[in-house]
């Protein structure tokens, strides 16, 4: 007896005949009558009492029907919780300080490994993204350090550059430090994860103009004489975010000066657990593919 012989049992009864239920199955009578005798040979009952032109479920038949449904029932929920196992095991939760790190990784996950789904969280302390980790909260870490009792990859390194209009006097500079730009007044994106307080840390004095629109936020870096704050950060990006002057009527021409503090230098380790990142499961995969690069 299998799965099948028992559908086209329940689907008969609940048609009233054969030729409704092969006509609902988009199976041929003959095909579906030779599966209902089968399935009534291997059981040792008549299941329906066939007249000339007619069908009736037989008393072994009207007993047996619940329990063939019942069957039925328990098929639809083993392969949906069968489908969800699968869906978790193709989703990874990430935990992440900074964006340009996670834009980095999704678009390596995208590209090879099909199928793979990122669901993805912005943690701006250090201390918080390594406990969600160890607590089993998310399945990946992006850090700036390798977190302690972790295994840990390099990932990618991101470098922070002034982003200033033509003729700005900071334009003209090679590199700058942030007491350079301490006092002066950005435009900065608020995303930004651990970039943020490092920002307000090493320029106190400076005024932020917050936009958490990613969107709104590109395009007065276009059309406004504001500082801002650009990186190259190896993820495929526009050319405003990326590091190249915009182009266009009516946009502002930028330069991209170098901060020479070490604060403006990160490196980012992507960190699984250990008892993750060993064998053939999706963190794994992927530990082992940014390990690679």
């Amino acid at each position: 007896m299998n799965t099948d012989q028992v559908r086209h049992f329940v689907s008969v009864a609940r048609a009233g005949s054969v030729t409704a239920a092969a006509r609902d199955l988009h199976v041929s009578q003959p095909a579906l009558s030779r599966s209902i005798r089968r399935l009534e040979d291997e059981l040792g009952v008549t299941l329906f009492d066939r007249g000339k032109n007619s069908l009736a479920l037989s008393r072994a038949g009207r007993e047996l029907l619940p329990h063939a449904e019942e069957l039925l029932a328990a098929e639809r929920r083993m392969r949906q919780a069968s489908f969800d196992a699968s869906r978790r095991e193709r989703v990874l939760r990430v935990g992440t300080i900074a964006p340009a790190p996670l834009w980095y990784l999704t678009s390596l996950i995208v590209e090879r490994m099909p199928g793979a789904l990122v669901s993805s969280q912005m943690v701006g302390d250090e201390a918080d993204v390594e406990r969600a980790l160890f607590d089993s909260l998310i399945d990946l870490a992006v850090c700036t350090r390798e977190a302690p009792g972790m295994r840990s990859v390099l990932l990618m390194r991101e470098n922070l550059y002034l982003s200033a209009p033509e003729g700005h006097p900071l334009a003209q500079r090679k590199s700058v430090s942030f007491a350079d730009l301490d006092g002066e007044t950005f435009l900065l994106f608020g995303g930004i994860g651990f970039w943020g307080d490092m920002h307000r840390r090493m320029t106190p004095h400076a005024h932020m103009v917050v936009q958490e629109d990613r969107e709104v936020w590109r395009q007065l870096m276009r059309t406004t004489r504001m500082l801002g704050f650009s990186s190259d950060a190896p993820v495929l990006m526009r050319p405003d975010v990326a590091g190249e002057a915009a182009e266009g009527e009516g946009q502002v021409q930028r330069v991209f000066v170098p901060i020479r503090d070490p604060e403006a230098h990160a490196t980012f380790y992507l960190c699984a657990r250990e008892d993750q990142s060993d064998g053939g499961g999706l963190v794994g995969s992927v530990m082992e593919l940014v390990g690679r690069l």
